[in-house]
């Protein structure tokens, strides 16, 4: 202990509570942007996000018209961030039919959409892909006259 006698420091109730505070102001910055890093890792283009919340200003002028501005600002191939969550646009229908047709096994990692929520059809079929199923079940209403009509 000798070694470090120029440490000698007295340990105090306010300066644990600036210690502890500023570890906590740093555990809350590094939490704060620590998601926005996924996207340069992949080299897409993006907005630069703000802590916590992201991109959200970014779509103050409406949904549509800021993805029309971001195809422009950034190209076909972008992303954003809403929160922490990454989301990707594609917007060349050569990549949108690479992505949801020839490569669907590879991406896998998508959000959960819903044609119409809080639906209580249920579709039991085999051999269709989950979201398959979900669509069948909202399309079998506009089949009726052809099933009356098989019967």
């Amino acid at each position: 202990m000798e070694a470090l006698g120029f440490l000698k420091l007295e340990v105090n109730g306010p300066m644990v509570t600036v210690a502890l505070s500023v570890a906590l102001l740093a555990l809350l910055k590094w939490y704060s942007t620590s998601a926005f890093s996924r996207l340069e890792k992949l080299g897409l283009r993006h907005p630069k996000p703000s802590p916590f919340i992201g991109n959200l200003t970014f779509f103050r002028q409406g949904f549509w018209e800021s993805q029309m501005e971001l195809r422009k600002l950034y190209g076909p191939l972008c992303g954003y961030y809403l929160g922490r969550r990454m989301f990707i646009v594609i917007s060349e229908p050569d990549m949108i039919k690479q992505v949801l047709v020839e490569n669907f096994s590879n991406f896998t990692n998508r959000m959960p959409q819903s044609i119409m929520p809080n639906s209580r059809h249920h579709v039991a079929s085999r051999g269709m892909w989950p979201g398959g199923r979900r669509l069948a079940c909202y399309l079998h209403p506009f089949r009726m006259a052809e099933g009356i009509a098989e019967v």
